[in-house]
């Protein structure tokens, strides 16, 4: 019996120091690229851990949430969040993203599994066609173009709900090409309002009484909250074609794993 408890203990903690720097490459990578991080912990949770899908979405959304809080509170005290945006997307992001977890609850694993997949191959994709397209911007969004992102929150909200992708995905190229928001104030801005949306859906989860695998979930907000603060650091030394492209190379090869393995 001692030799078994033995056993358990030493295997958590190996998941403990395997989860400590997979969230700090997460968060590098988050922070490079402006990504809300659930696209890569998604697949990360499900190839280097036994956990269900549905489990996994719950740990994504509990590990980006700590992020997000910690990255809105420092945002906010350099007022670089725009709250007017964030005030008018979130009335139509709640319901949705609501929605996405309900929706998450009624499918199968294996469906989750196969559209988080194609999810990643479209972002593939869309890092292939080239991010050289944003604009100067200002200091304050434009509301009247903001309020043409509604169909884009819902969507990206869904999605956070379901699978624990971030928003943000979608919404810095529409705040900083559309709304005119500058590319700082665009992601920061972007970060808040994924921080309501992953605390809403966290709440649903935790209503339904979901059970949330807190030995995966501590040492990824560990890793996520010193790879914040080292990953711009660390990066800056990278060049940024060459990074490109070796993450849009994992990217394709992470949906093709995810994608094959639900079929």
């Amino acid at each position: 019996m001692l030799e078994v408890l033995e056993a358990l203990e030493a295997s958590e903690a190996l998941e403990f120091w395997r989860m400590l720097p997979i969230g700090m490459v997460i968060a590098s990578i988050a922070m490079f690229f402006g990504l809300g991080g659930g696209v890569l912990w998604m697949p990360v949770l499900l190839m280097s851990t036994e956990l269900d899908p549905k489990d996994a979405v719950i740990c994504t959304i509990v590990i980006q949430f700590f992020g997000q809080l910690s990255a809105t509170y420092s945002n906010h005290q350099a007022g670089l969040i725009d709250w007017r945006l964030v005030r008018l997307l979130m009335t139509f992001g709640i319901p949705a993203v609501i929605f996405g977890v309900l929706f998450s609850f009624r499918l199968h694993p294996v469906w989750i599994e196969l559209v988080l997949g194609l999810t990643i191959f479209f972002i593939a994709y869309v890092f292939l066609r080239g991010d050289d397209f944003f604009v100067t911007g200002s200091d304050q969004a434009d509301l009247e173009a903001a309020r043409r992102g509604r169909s884009i929150t819902m969507f990206g909200s869904v999605l956070t709900g379901f699978l624990g992708v971030g928003v943000g995905d979608w919404l810095v190229p529409f705040f900083n090409m559309q709304c005119k928001l500058a590319m700082v104030r665009s992601v920061a801005t972007s970060i808040a309002l994924m921080m309501i949306l992953s605390s809403t859906a966290l709440g649903v989860h935790i209503l339904f009484r979901q059970t949330i695998e807190w030995r995966v979930v501590i040492p990824g907000v560990l890793g996520v909250l010193l790879g914040a603060q080292a990953g711009s650091r660390l990066l800056r030394r990278v060049p940024e074609t060459h990074f490109k492209e070796f993450f849009v190379l994992m990217l394709v090869f992470i949906a093709t794993h995810v994608t094959f393995n639900a079929l």
